[in-house]
């Protein structure tokens, strides 16, 4: 009994020592081993990252400064290496979002997410050069899609829609690769402009987000499609996809050289069309490329001859967009074929009745504007002065 009880000690005895050898891991410490497992998992993710930039810069030097008169095998090596690079991309590990303003639920290019290098740069940050090398390869790679199928071209021009939307270095882009404009349009110009709606309206809008580009207004105005995809997407299409078409016209139209190639292709007749029978908003840019398209006089006389006064007066009666469109006639009414229209006497004293009664600074001034011009150019026929001398505006 005595052996058993002091072997019970010893055991006790031992334990103890046993525990005051052994100090036990408390929460702290186990959080702490864990935090430095993490930073060694971040920095050797930072490791990656690094290599993955020097791989990166390597594929967008080469891809951004090769063209297909260098390199012979540039359609299959280079765009092989581009959608690497797209690739990589894509697996690298992402800090924040792009926002390329779509809803939610939406398929985003890139996920939605920037390159972090491993030095903790920004690839997609604007004005940052890589970022404009990196955009240059995706536009590159949208542009190529468009030849592809159908659901091909769907998705890129989707794609090329936002990023030139939210991104100038994109839309930049299209002035620095070769035969872009082309290739953007070429969806539209192998079959009728309005056969697949969606893509259309995408690639109508892409056109409309890169003419904020000063280069892209010469591209675009000077291509031999581009102005009549426009004005077919005009009369055929969504009433997004019109309203974007117009707003092209009036971006392209502020570059003097651009309303002459406007004038001159038969876009004038469709954009007084849609003053006769166009959604407001639709009408309301169809004005502004009137007004700035008639800053050359040859187009002034254009539309004068096809009815551009009776219309738009038609549409003021009916109290659509006054101002806008008393701007328009004002703008015309240093048309001398104009003059005669404006100076019928029923509608000399409309204008000064709109004049008086308006409660709008912008109608009242075109108005004057417009009774000045005519009463200062009109060209009364013989026993008439008495008549016009007593007008009252």
């Amino acid at each position: 009994m005595a052996e058993k009880g002091d072997s019970s000690a010893i055991g006790a005895e031992t334990t103890s020592m046993a525990e005051k050898e052994t100090p036990s891991i408390t929460e702290k410490e186990a959080s702490s081993a864990t935090g430095e497992e993490t930073s060694s998992m971040a920095e050797e993710r930072k490791s990656l990252a690094v290599g993955e930039e020097t791989d990166l810069e390597k594929v967008v030097e080469r891809v951004v400064t090769t063209s297909p008169e260098d390199d012979a095998t540039y359609k299959t090596d280079i765009m092989n290496e581009s959608k690497r690079l797209l690739s990589l991309l894509k697996e690298m590990k992402l800090n924040q979002t792009v926002g390329l303003g779509r809803g939610d639920g939406d398929r985003a290019f890139l996920d939605e997410q920037p390159v972090i290098l491993g030095s903790g740069q920004n690839w997609l940050n604007d004005g940052n050069l890589k970022c404009a090398m990196v955009d240059r390869v995706l536009v590159e790679l949208l542009l190529e899609k468009l030849s592809s199928s159908l659901p091909d071209q769907n998705e890129a021009a989707k794609d090329l829609q936002m990023l030139t939307k939210a991104k100038p270095s994109c839309r930049e882009a299209f002035s620095k690769l070769n035969d872009a404009i082309s290739r953007l349009l070429s969806p539209l110009s192998l079959t009728k402009v309005e056969a697949n709606p969606e893509l259309q309206e995408d690639l109508i809008t892409t056109v409309l987000n890169i003419l904020t580009d000063d280069h892209n207004k010469h591209l675009v105005g000077g291509h031999p499609r581009a102005i009549p995809l426009l004005t077919e997407s005009m009369k055929y299409g969504t009433d997004e996809t019109r309203r974007n078409a117009i707003a092209a016209l009036v971006s392209l139209s502020a570059l003097d050289l651009n309303k002459f190639i406007i004038g001159s292709s038969g876009a004038l007749a469709p954009l007084l069309e849609v003053i006769c029978v166009g959604h407001p908003l639709a009408i309301k840019e169809a004005a502004s490329a009137i007004c700035s398209l008639c800053k050359v006089y040859e187009n002034q006389d254009k539309f004068t001859k096809i009815g551009a006064v009776k219309i738009i007066l038609q549409k003021i009666k009916e109290g659509i967009l006054v101002d806008e469109l008393l701007g328009v006639l004002a703008v015309l009414s240093t048309h001398n074929d104009a003059v005669e229209e404006l100076g019928d006497p029923d509608t000399f004293q409309y204008l000064i009745d709109i004049k008086r009664n308006t409660a709008s600074e912008i109608a009242r001034k075109n108005c004057i504007e417009i009774l000045f011009n005519v009463s200062m150019l009109e060209k009364p026929s013989f026993g008439d002065e008495k008549k016009k001398s007593r007008r009252v505006v």
